[in-house]
């Protein structure tokens, strides 16, 4: 399966890249929450001073996948993140992977906001 990740910017020197897109493929039985670990693992998502930047994951349909926190240490999923990542796909077969830029904002008040549940 074809993923397009974009995110958005941080601050005005990481505009330069924005949207910072980039196309993975990952095997077709890859599970969100695998996704999203490698995500992390590789340094697609900025950091900020601080400790504390909150990003929404979401699906090309705006469909809010997860809530990550650069203070946890995993994706607080949504029960749309639970599912198959093929359901998220488009009629091409790709997904399309939007991770929205919270600042400073608090993740547990965010994963509420969004109607997750605890």
């Amino acid at each position: 399966m074809r993923v397009q990740l974009t995110r958005d910017s941080v601050a005005m020197g990481d505009d330069v890249a924005a949207p910072h897109a980039v196309t993975r493929d990952v095997p077709d039985d890859t599970s969100v929450r695998s996704l999203l670990d490698g995500i992390l693992s590789a340094g697609y998502l900025a950091t900020v001073a601080g400790g504390r930047a909150t990003w929404i994951a979401t699906a090309g349909d705006a469909t809010p996948l997860a809530v990550l926190a650069q203070q946890w240490a995993a994706p607080r999923l949504f029960p749309a993140g639970r599912t198959p990542l093929t359901t998220h796909a488009g009629p091409d077969g790709t997904l399309r992977l939007h991770f929205g830029y919270r600042a400073q904002l608090d993740p547990e008040a965010e994963y509420a906001r969004l109607g997750g549940c605890r």
